[in-house]
């Protein structure tokens, strides 16, 4: 009888090297956050071309972008959950084609109502795939590589988010706004096809579920053949916690201040990040430049984020991760001050908000990489999801505020200033969240092996 052999899931996939299977992962985790990117932000894009078209004021478009981003938050707090329990890949995949099947069905909206229906269900699909992605590349990165991988699968938002900008006048001028939906509905709907042929299932996931070991052995020895047979014991570094669900898990000590300053970082950066995605353009066209500039400031704010992402996870790999979010936060802020203050032509506006997208957008993804690389398997998904799902109604507020702001006539230099508030409040959650790690590191403990021999048929 072929002795069993202990396999340590962690340990295997720190110590691979980063070659063609991770990429595959890495690029197609990318991909999903491009799409998200560009469909979540369509809506700041085409504002102006909407607010022409139905005749209507600019803040009557509150009620479409807040639904839109309700159903992000909604999408996020069902799919971690979901995702632990039945996969990251089916999650991902059925959201991804559900989120491209609303954004596809919307292009026929005809009324505020209507369209704000279509961008809530779109929401569902954008939120539980969005942190989903980003939970399957951090569970196949090496330790050392981890923050990275996270990031620049972030890297896919603001490159989405980028495009819509660069899309928005050709695509406007030529088919009309719903042609930016339209685009935004068919990619993601051939892409999930894709993803159903070639995404693979998480090991860790795999190895924390007793069915799935043969699912797992096949994926270990993709990876490096011959690694694994029907005797070898997979094992990883944490131990699940029995009796318990994941959500329970993620606010019970030691996890309760850390998760609570997760929470209030990413409301707070993604109340400034959706502000800037939801009326920026607006505000651009509004202090006197053309409706071209306005959508390439945008753009460039995007441009700026993607940048910023490699940079950020490329820090955090190095250094502590909450005192270079806190330093990405701190530049935002003076980006912000800067804005207000200074009266710029429009290659001065497009270079302080390529900047200030730079640290806002990458402290944005800092968030999440902080948090896959805090949560242990068993709650990974939840804690990631969760956290996204509480910082959308950050997003939430920002669209909801910035309304507010411009029916009471702000002006650009006010509004500006303004953000400084929010990006504040997530520079101290950062602060907390890393005092707290270091007075309560957590403890890695090992699971039970998922058994030897090979499930019934």
């Amino acid at each position: 009888m072929t002795p069993s052999k202990r396999l340590d899931i962690q340990e295997f996939l720190d110590t691979r090297p980063f070659a063609g299977f991770q990429w595959r992962i890495l690029l197609l985790c990318l991909f999903v956050l491009i799409l998200d990117g560009f469909d979540i932000v369509a809506m700041g894009f085409i504002a102006p071309a909407l607010v022409a078209d139905w005749k209507m004021p600019r803040e009557a478009l509150g009620p479409v972008l807040s639904m839109g981003l309700f159903g992000l938050a909604i999408g996020a707090l069902m799919g971690g959950p979901l995702s632990d329990r039945f996969g990251r890949r089916r999650v991902i995949i059925g959201s991804v084609f559900f989120f491209g099947l609303m954004s596809l069905l919307s292009t026929w909206s005809s009324s505020i109502e209507m369209l704000s229906v279509f961008r809530f269900l779109t929401g569902l699909g954008l939120g539980a795939s969005q942190p989903n992605a980003a939970t399957l590349a951090s569970e196949y990165a090496p330790k050392k590589y981890r923050s990275l991988m996270v990031t620049v699968v972030y890297c896919g938002f603001t490159l989405g988010a980028a495009g819509g900008g660069f899309l928005a006048n050709w695509l406007i001028t030529g088919w009309g706004w719903p042609s930016i939906l339209f685009v935004g509905g068919v990619a993601p709907m051939a892409f999930a096809l894709l993803l159903a042929a070639m995404l693979p299932e998480s090991a860790k996931y795999l190895a924390a579920k007793a069915h799935g070991r043969v699912a797992l052995e096949r994926i270990v020895n993709r990876i490096a053949p011959g690694t694994a047979n029907a005797h070898t014991e997979f094992m990883l570094p944490e131990r699940a916690v029995a009796g318990k669900g994941a959500v329970k898990m993620i606010m019970s000590k030691p996890h309760t201040v850390t998760t609570l300053a997760l929470w209030v970082g990413l409301f707070m950066n993604l109340m400034t990040v959706y502000f800037l995605n939801s009326w920026l353009p607006i505000m651009v066209k509004d202090d006197g430049f053309t409706l071209a500039d306005a959508a390439m400031v945008g753009a460039m704010m995007q441009l700026g984020g993607t940048f910023g992402n490699i940079v950020i996870g490329w820090l955090m790999d190095r250094w502590d991760a909450y005192r270079v979010q806190i330093g990405a936060l701190l530049c935002a802020a003076g980006f912000t001050i800067a804005l207000g203050q200074l009266s710029l032509g429009v290659t001065g506006l497009m270079t302080l908000c390529f900047l200030l997208g730079f640290c806002i957008n990458s402290a944005n993804t800092g968030w999440t990489a902080m948090a896959a690389s805090y949560y242990p398997t068993s709650m990974r998904a939840t804690g990631t999801s969760w956290m996204t799902g509480i910082g959308r109604f950050g997003a939430i507020s920002g669209a909801s505020i910035g309304a507010v702001l411009l029916g009471m006539h702000w002006g650009f230099g006010q509004l500006f200033l303004a953000l400084t508030v929010p990006i504040g409040i997530a520079a101290l959650a950062a602060a907390v969240k890393g005092l707290q790690e270091r007075g309560h590191p957590r403890m890695a403990d090992r699971s039970p092996p998922v058994g030897t021999a090979r499930p019934p048929a």
